[in-house]
C-alpha cells in the first residue's frame, strides 16, 4: 500500500497530470488542479441539489480565463517535426462540443469516422512545427472520449511525434482496423475517409472523460466517515504467522490512529499499542465526504497460532472501535480453510453471502475475492458500500484480493484500490506494487495476479515464483477467465496457463463473466483425466446473475448460471475439498482432490 496518499493521488489519479514545461503564468497548473479548484468553488456556491443539476453555464461562471486556458491546452500534448493537420475525432452523440475546439481554430470537416459502436465527426486544424496542445473532452462525463489523427501538410514530409503527455502514448496508423481506445483494443475502425488514411492515430482511454466530467457526476455516499473508526479491514502485508495488517477509516478531522491488542481471553488492560500511518484520500466529486483519513497499522513479531482481540482508535479523543479479533497462522502446516468469491460489485447480495459464510464456517482462516470488488474503482462511495456490507467479516478475518477491470475504472488502473489495501510488496518489478503478489498459508501457495496490467510482463515473475516454491498445493487467482464460452483469454492460456502446466498449479480462480464453471483438469489447453495431470479452472460469481443457455464446450466439468455463490475450500494434508454454496445455503457443487 502506498503511504503517501495525497502526493500519490496528485500524481497517479486518472493520469500523470503534472506539467513542468508550459509557458506563461500557468506553468505548474494542471487539468486536475483546475478541476479541483472549480469543484471547491461550486461547493461554496451551490446546494447539493444544484450540484446534481449542474450545467455548463454554471461551471463557466466560476471558471476564470486562466482556468479555461489550462483546460483548453493541457489535456493532451505532443510535438511535431513538420507542419501537420491535426484531426480531433469526436463521438457525435456528445451533445455539447467541448468549448475549446472551435475557439482554438478547429473546423468541422463534415467527414465521418465509424466503428462498430460509434460514429464520429472530424475537426481539423493546421499546426506548425513545434508543440500541439489539446483540451479536455468536455464538462460532461462522456465516456467515448475523442481521439486524434495527425497527417503531414506536405505530402513528402516524414512525420515524427515526440514529447507526449500523457506519457507512453501508443501511435498507430489511421485506417480501417485501427483501435482507438487502449482499454478496448477489440473495437476497431470500420469506416475511415481517404483524407485521414495513412496518418498517425493516437488512441486514448475512455476513462479520461472523468478528468473533467462534472455534469451529472457529483455523488453522495450513504456511509460517510466520522470520528469513530469504521471500515476496519484485516490483510497481510507479510508472513501470516507473525504479522497482521489492520486498516480503517475516519473523518479528516481525526489526526491520530493506533491499534491496541491483547491475547483473547486475557486482561484487556494489558494491551500492546501500535501507531498507524494516515492516508489522506480525496474523492473530489463526493459531495458529502470529499476527504477521509485512512489508517494502516502493521503488527509484527506476533506469536504463531494465537488469537488476539483488538480495537482501533485515537487515545487523544478516546474514541474507539468495537472489539474484533485476528488469528495468526499456526507454526506447522496444519489443516485450514479459505473462502473464494467471484465478482462482488459492492452489492448487498455479496454482503449477505459473505456474512452467511462467516456464520456457518467461523473456522475459515481468510477470504479471497477475484476482482471487480466494486462497480467503479474511482468512486469511493462504491468502496464505502463494499466495506459496509462485509464489515463484520473483514474486521475478524483477513481479506486477500486481486483487482478486476471495474476496479481499474475504464482503463485508468486500480488507483483507489491500491489505497485501500495493504498487501505484500513482492510482485513483478515492472508493474505497480501490490497489484500482483504472492503469499503462503499452511502447505499452500497463492499467486494473486492482476489483469489490469500486462499479462506478458508478469510471466517471468510467475515462473520464478512457481519454480522456487515447494508448497504441496498451488493456487492462482486473477479476474479474466482463461477458459470460457464467452470472453475467454487465449493470451492468459498461452502466457500463464503454460506455466501452470509446467509447475502444476492445482487450481486457478477467476470471475468476470458472471456464471459458475468448474473445468476438467486442463493441460496444454486440452482436458486430461485427473487433477494430478492438469489444472482445474474455476469461475464464480457472488452477485445475482441470469440463468442462460450455454453452448457445449469440451473443457467444462460443471457449469450453471442463475446462482450467486461462495466457495469454501478445505485443505488437510493430501486432501482438498471444494464446496460451492448458493445464497440459500444449498450445496451446488462439490469435489475432492487427493494427492
Amino acid at each position: 500500500m502506498q503511504k503517501y496518499s495525497k502526493l500519490k493521488f496528485l500524481i497517479l489519479f486518472m493520469f500523470p497530470l503534472l506539467l513542468l514545461s508550459c509557458s506563461g503564468s500557468e506553468n505548474n497548473r494542471t487539468v486536475k488542479n483546475v478541476i479541483s479548484d472549480i469543484v471547491t468553488k461550486l461547493y461554496e456556491t451551490k446546494t447539493q441539489d444544484e450540484l446534481q443539476n449542474l450545467t455548463t453555464e454554471d461551471i463557466l461562471k466560476v471558471t476564470t480565463d486562466a482556468d479555461l486556458n489550462v483546460l483548453a491546452s493541457k489535456y493532451w500534448i505532443f510535438n511535431v517535426n513538420v507542419p501537420v493537420n491535426v484531426y480531433v475525432i469526436r463521438d457525435v452523440t456528445q451533445k455539447i462540443v467541448p468549448f475549446w475546439i472551435e475557439k482554438s481554430g478547429f473546423k468541422n470537416t463534415g467527414l465521418t469516422v465509424k466503428n462498430e459502436h460509434y460514429t464520429y465527426d472530424v475537426w481539423k486544424k493546421e499546426f506548425p512545427i513545434g508543440k500541439v496542445e489539446l483540451g479536455i473532452n468536455g464538462f460532461d462525463d462522456h465516456r467515448p472520449t475523442y481521439f486524434v489523427s495527425v497527417s503531414t501538410v506536405n505530402k513528402n514530409d516524414i512525420l515524427e511525434l515526440s514529447n507526449f503527455f500523457p506519457e507512453n502514448q501508443y501511435v498507430g496508423t489511421t485506417d480501417i482496423g485501427a483501435f482507438t481506445y487502449h482499454d478496448w483494443t477489440e473495437l476497431v475502425l470500420t469506416e475511415v475517409p481517404e483524407e485521414l488514411k495513412g496518418g498517425k492515430v493516437l488512441p486514448t482511454i475512455r476513462g479520461r472523460a472523468g478528468e473533467s466530467g462534472l455534469i451529472g457526476a457529483f455523488r453522495k455516499t450513504p456511509y460517510p466517515s466520522s470520528n469513530k473508526p469504521d471500515q476496519i479491514l484485516l490483510t497481510w502485508n507479510n508472513d501470516p504467522k507473525t504479522t497482521q495488517s489492520i486498516q480503517w477509516r475516519t473523518s479528516i478531522d481525526n489526526k491520530k490512529g493506533v491499534v491496541r491488542y491483547w491475547t483473547k481471553g486475557g486482561d484487556k488492560n494489558k494491551y500492546k499499542e501500535i501507531d498507524a500511518l494516515a492516508n489522506v484520500m480525496e474523492d473530489v466529486l463526493l459531495k458529502n465526504d470529499r476527504y477521509i483519513n485512512r489508517f494502516t497499522a502493521r503488527l509484527e513479531n506476533l506469536k504463531p497460532g494465537t488469537t488476539s482481540n483488538y480495537i482501533v482508535g485515537n487515545p487523544e479523543t478516546n474514541i474507539w472501535s468495537d472489539t474484533a479479533e485476528f488469528k495468526t497462522e499456526p507454526a506447522g502446516k496444519e489443516a485450514f480453510s479459505f473462502v473464494y468469491l467471484g465478482d462482488t460489485h459492492n452489492s448487498p447480495h455479496f454482503g449477505e453471502l459473505i456474512n452467511m459464510a462467516y456464520k456457518r464456517f467461523p473456522e475459515t482462516a481468510f477470504y479471497t475475492i477475484g476482482g471487480d470488488l466494486v462497480n467503479s474503482g474511482l468512486n469511493r462511495d462504491d468502496w464505502d458500500k463494499e466495506f459496509e456490507y462485509s464489515s463484520n467479516v473483514i474486521k475478524n478475518r483477513p481479506l486477500m484480493t486481486v483487482p478486476g477491470n471495474h476496479d481499474g475504472a475504464n482503463g485508468l488502473g486500480p488507483l483507489m484500490y491500491a489505497e485501500m489495501f495493504d498487501f505484500p510488496v513482492n510482485g513483478p518489478e515492472n508493474i505497480p506494487a501490490e497489484y500482483s503478489y504472492s503469499f503462503e498459508y499452511g502447505d499452500a501457495f497463492f499467486l494473486m495476479l492482476s489483469n489490469t496490467e500486462s499479462t506478458k510482463k508478469q510471466s517471468a515473475w510467475i515462473e520464478k515464483q512457481l519454480k522456487n516454491n515447494t508448497s504441496k498445493w498451488k493456487f492462482a487467482m486473477f479476474h479474466f477467465p482463461p477458459y470460457s464460452y464467452e470472453e475467454d483469454y487465449p493470451e492468459i492460456r498461452k502466457e500463464w496457463g503454460s506455466l501452470f502446466d509446467k509447475y502444476h498449479v492445482d487450481m486457478a480462480f477467476s470471475g468476470h463473466v458472471h456464471y459458475y464453471m468448474r473445468s476438467k483438469p486442463m493441460y496444454a489447453e486440452k482436458p486430461v483425466e485427473t487433477p494430478a495431470e492438469g489444472t482445474i479452472y474455476i469461475i464464480s460469481i457472488a452477485i445475482p446473475n441470469a440463468d442462460k443457455e450455454m453452448p457445449d464446450t469440451n473443457f467444462v466439468q460443471k457449469r450453471f448460471g442463475g446462482e450467486h455463490l461462495y466457495l469454501k475450500l478445505d485443505i488437510d494434508g493430501n486432501e482438498l475439498t471444494l464446496n460451492a454454496y448458493n445464497s440459500e445455503g444449498e450445496l451446488m457443487d462439490s469435489f475432492k482432490i487427493n494427492k
